[in-house]
């Protein structure tokens, strides 16, 4: 079974739908990158699967576990336990950093690992200074956020994520809010994480990164998946005329 499956989605806001019946699965150890344009729904879909959003209909499984399911045309929620524990297996980058200004490098990535997970602060910092080296910012564990670049800074909150020992990482355009020069540092690390084979949904608009990083590329239009396939199908032999037409504008 995979590990995230969303079956029939449908998301409004207000009378503007902005999911309309949806399917998604993701296997462990997948990287899946949602491409299309602004306000396909890409992060919507995201945000309803880390539960920032609730969805009008459908359903929703992680790792074997029901999160959400529609019945008699209701939508229920798991348990707060359940959703707790489903929530604990999921890391989010948004596109902006987030990172609490008033602690330094260190204190944010052990910050949540102490005070959620209950590990002993010895623990915490030795795992913090091992990530912060696989992110290449080993000398800046005690900086203050505002001491650093923004490609810094989402390295920092990608370390951050992966403190709390995920099992997939979701990235929301991780390097939207970056100058070109600094996104190439943030997909270096992301580009890492995949040849680890970290299970990873990928909102981006960096397409030539998402052909080479993903097992898999959804693109999204109006609020449906228009086509889902392998990167070198779907970038060198679309189906459908959207796809076509979208990455003719981005390519």
């Amino acid at each position: 079974m995979s590990f995230i499956q969303m079956k029939n989605i449908e998301k409004s806001f207000g009378m503007h739908t902005v999911l309309k019946d949806v399917s998604f699965a993701l296997d462990k150890g997948e990287v899946v990158s949602l491409i299309g344009p602004s306000g396909s729904g890409k992060s919507t879909l995201l945000r309803c699967l880390s539960r920032l959003e609730v969805i009008n209909q459908g359903e929703i499984l992680v790792d074997d576990e029901i999160m959400a399911r529609t019945q008699d045309g209701v939508v229920q929620y798991a348990a707060k336990s359940v959703l707790q524990r489903i929530a604990g297996k999921m890391g989010m980058v948004f596109q902006q950093f987030n990172l609490f200004p008033h602690l330094t490098v260190l204190d944010n990535l052990t910050y949540a690992p102490r005070i959620v997970k209950g590990i002993s602060e010895v623990q915490a910092i030795g795992n913090a200074v091992k990530l912060l080296e696989k992110v290449g910012l080993s000398d800046k564990q005690q900086m203050y956020p505002s001491r650093l670049s923004g490609g810094q800074q989402q390295r920092v909150a990608i370390a951050r994520a992966l403190a709390m020992e995920p099992k997939i990482m979701l990235f929301d355009e991780p390097t939207s809010a970056l100058d070109p020069e600094l996104t190439g540092e943030v997909l270096r690390t992301i580009r890492a994480l995949a040849e680890e084979k970290m299970t990873m949904l990928i909102v981006t608009h960096e397409m030539a990164f998402a052909r080479e990083v993903s097992d898999r590329i959804v693109f999204m239009s109006d609020g449906v998946i228009v086509e889902d396939a392998p990167p070198e199908q779907l970038f060198t032999n679309p189906q459908h005329k959207r796809t076509r037409a979208f990455l003719q504008s981005m390519l």
